[in-house]
């Protein structure tokens, strides 16, 4: 028995951004774990006879489990908070890799092949941090623009006409395409289709009704019309 509703309490959690904490502890893994990887490969790679030092016998074992499990955990903090993103974790763990393929290089005179392997783990690292930036400012860019639309456009009424999906199975969840139609100021029926992540505790049903803004300089500009019931149920959380 509780003098809170279970569910909301469910619902609130789930919803939750992750704390500064859980952010830190998943880069800072990633980084460690990509480190490891960069530092451990390399002398088995080199030393084909010889048996790798201890140190690096034990960064290639741990290498792979932090990697996956730190990815894993990554993706989950960077789904649940929009501001954060999912490259950010990948260029932290080649940039991990690079400074341990340095480090082996040192400690084993700098081996030609080691020079070039660590020009390319450190070259991903940098277009990943550059593929972040410009995700992060296109999604500041669509997030703007859909702040206007909804404050100086027309706000109608839309209705689903394909939910996407037929029935939930072993999943609670569903990434699926949603079609919804809508009437402009002028008459003319139109329709327009949003990605959306349902779950089977707030399920998606054809003849819904949800608020639709749209411009009214411009109604077929798919870019310039926001979906309440989209805002709702995004792919990441706000």
């Amino acid at each position: 028995m509780s003098t809170v509703d279970p569910v909301a309490l469910r619902k609130l959690r789930a919803n939750k951004r992750p704390g500064p904490m859980s952010i830190l502890l998943a880069l800072a893994f990633q980084f460690i774990g990509g480190l490891a990887a960069g530092y451990g490969w390399p002398h088995l790679a080199v030393l084909e006879n010889v048996e790798p030092p201890a140190l690096a016998m034990t960064a290639i074992i741990v290498s792979i489990p932090l990697l996956v499990l730190s990815s894993i955990a990554w993706t989950s903090v960077a789904m649940r908070h929009s501001k954060l993103g999912l490259a950010l974790g990948g260029t932290l763990a080649w940039l991990g890799a690079a400074l341990g393929v340095a480090a082996a290089a040192l400690q084993l005179d700098f081996p030609p092949v080691l020079i070039w392997v660590g020009a390319g783990c450190l070259a991903v690292s940098l277009f990943l941090g550059i593929l972040g930036m410009v995700a992060a400012r296109t999604r500041r860019t669509i997030a703007q623009r859909e702040a206007t639309v909804m404050s100086t456009g027309t706000m109608t009424s839309a209705r689903v006409t394909d939910k996407g999906y037929l029935s939930f199975s072993d999943s609670a969840k569903i990434l699926t395409t949603v079609t919804f139609t809508f009437h402009d100021a002028g008459g003319t029926q139109r329709w327009v289709q949003r990605p959306l992540l349902v779950t089977a505790t707030e399920p998606v049903v054809d003849g819904q009704e949800t608020t639709l803004w749209y411009d009214p300089l411009d109604p077929g500009n798919d870019k310039k019309i926001v979906v309440k019931l989209a805002k709702d149920m995004p792919l990441r959380r706000p």
